[in-house]
């Protein structure tokens, strides 16, 4: 590619997939389209990165950078401390924080409620306040030569599009064209899915989008890991539980279970990260339907 070619277009797209958990498949386009890594320029103090490393999700969206492999709150953890079964060597502190939220009840702010019943309403929402981060495989790409990010990227999960998927496990192999349904089971054809997703209040809105000037962004870097920070407080019934069997038919001859579990709140705020160093690429990220 040439020189000149290479300065018109400089695009990342990158596409998510869904398997054993959530991971990173990159995708390259067709035509002049060059992938590369993307992080804002500029380095950070080893301070900083310290003090981030520290950050909760209550001082989170006051942060500049994260640490490196920032990873967040883990879905699976959050949903187990809701239902009352931490795993073993599960963070303590996540189970603290759900316990304090879940022994107090709930209110919705009000108009004209007293300070201190605001500062009660704000510490009582920090307690119920998560960030999951989740891998981006396409749907961000760069224009060098007007210096413009676009993102676009459906956090959508497969079987349910009015909710954002957090993680999804499957363990078991899958018997499609390998036996037929009466010998899926016997043979070890077995499937277990458990799956984690969040339903946004307000709406259908699971499309992460946003359009913005960055004339500093660092397209040389080499290829990054990048992902979207949500930032969400959780609010009542907090966590819905659902288990399906599914035996094994012709067309899918595997015996199937799946867990889908629903977390409820709302999403305060959306980031696009490179989780390898930490850097935030942008904090002005909404969420569409």
């Amino acid at each position: 590619m040439t020189r000149l070619m290479r300065e018109e277009w400089q695009v990342f797209l990158m596409k998510r997939g869904h398997g054993a958990v959530l991971c990173v498949t990159f995708a390259l386009s067709c035509g002049t389209v060059s992938a590369w890594a993307a992080a804002p320029s500029g380095g950070h103090a080893a301070s900083a990165v310290e003090s981030a490393s520290r950050a909760s999700a209550q001082n989170l969206p006051t942060a500049n950078v994260l640490a490196p492999d920032f990873t967040g709150d883990d879905p699976e953890h959050v949903r187990d401390a809701l239902a009352g079964h931490p795993a073993p060597g599960q963070p303590s502190s996540i189970t603290s924080r759900v316990r304090a939220f879940l022994s107090h009840p709930f209110h919705k702010s009000q108009q004209g409620a007293s300070a201190a019943a605001g500062a009660s309403q704000t510490r009582a929402e920090a307690a119920r306040t998560f960030t999951f981060v989740i891998p981006v495989s396409y749907g961000v790409r760069y224009l060098a030569k007007k210096k413009v990010l676009t993102v676009n990227v459906s956090l959508a999960a497969p079987d349910h599009p009015d909710a954002i998927l957090l993680k999804q496990t499957v363990i078991g192999q899958s018997g499609r064209k390998l036996v037929v349904a009466p010998e899926a089971k016997a043979k070890g054809f077995v499937q277990t899915f458990d799956v984690i997703q969040l339903q946004p209040e307000g709406g259908i809105k699971t499309t992460v989008r946003g359009r913005m000037m960055l004339p500093s962004f660092d397209h040389e870097r080499g290829n990054g890991e990048f992902a979207v920070v949500l930032i969400c407080t959780l609010a009542p019934p907090y966590l819905v539980d659902d288990v399906e069997h599914i035996a094994p038919t012709d067309e899918e001859p595997t015996d199937i279970t799946r867990r889908t579990s629903t977390l409820n709140g709302s999403v305060n705020a959306a980031w696009l990260i490179d989780r390898r160093d930490g850097t935030i690429i942008t904090k002005r990220l909404h969420l569409v339907k």
